[in-house]
């Protein structure tokens, strides 16, 4: 499925992504007194990618067979050397994995991962590149649990591995959770009150003030490289563009969601 990716595509970018996320986050409050966010984390993904999985996911699209052949060509019988400072080389050992660092790297990881998807209809499955998360709403047909249950299979029949300590929960909430009682965390996986998701910091109640604090922080110690960079002589349009580079992009970023 390519509607839930939002990386590596011409409408794609972690705005859209976070917007996505937003929306249909209080959407989901609307209905529900929380809604449980899991935030997968893929140990190393782009490296360790097989490339016979890959092609096999290649081999059932409808490419042309020219275009089919020059991926395959480029995925196989390569090999690799390592040279040590005095002059040797090591015996040479064949590169069966990664896409990382080359230009068809980003289009072959959403192929990969197309089949990585809900086995419900109630709950809502997005990616931008490797991030992936999973919203499961109070009232579901799939809980939490079972649905992580079903994600898992997926990296075990496709040669990933999922890293449990950096993957994290947070369970988005109306106000006064007294009300009703939140959901356990699952097993092996930290329930956490704020989590940033990409690059923005999200609270469990909505409350932003944990980013805006990050992003104010950062801008500080950008605006004190720019007086430096000032007392040592940079002319005032340079600054500018500096300032607009580090300091005005950052402040807009992801402006709105």
């Amino acid at each position: 499925m390519l509607a839930d990716q939002f990386g590596f595509r011409p409408t794609g970018s972690t705005t859209s992504a976070l917007v996505h996320f937003m929306h249909h986050a209080t959407l989901i409050l609307e209905n529900n007194s929380y809604v449980r966010c899991l935030l997968i984390d893929f140990s190393k993904a782009f490296d360790i990618v097989k490339h016979t999985i890959i092609l096999s996911k290649l081999s059932v699209l409808d490419l042309p067979s020219s275009v089919l052949n020059r991926i395959i060509a480029f995925l196989t019988d390569r090999a690799q050397v390592c040279k040590t400072t005095d002059g040797r080389f090591s015996a040479m050992h064949p590169i069966t994995r990664s896409i990382q660092g080359s230009g068809i790297g980003p289009t072959l990881w959403i192929v990969m991962t197309s089949n990585l998807c809900c086995i419900s209809d109630t709950n809502l499955l997005f990616k931008y590149a490797d991030d992936t998360n999973l919203l499961v709403p109070e009232i579901t047909n799939v809980d939490l649990a079972d649905a992580f249950s079903n994600i898992r299979q997926w990296p075990d029949s496709n040669g990933m591995v999922i890293n449990l300590h950096e993957t994290k929960e947070i369970i988005l909430h109306r106000l006064h959770p007294r009300r009703w009682s939140l959901p356990k965390s699952l097993e092996g996986i930290e329930q956490v009150q704020s989590a940033k998701l990409l690059e923005v910091i999200f609270q469990s109640t909505f409350s932003f003030i944990d980013h805006v604090d990050y992003v104010l922080k950062i801008c500080s110690q950008r605006v004190y490289l720019l007086k430096q960079l000032r007392d040592q002589g940079l002319p005032l349009q340079k600054l500018h563009t500096v300032f607009q580079a580090i300091v005005l992009s950052r402040l807009m970023y992801a402006l709105p969601a």
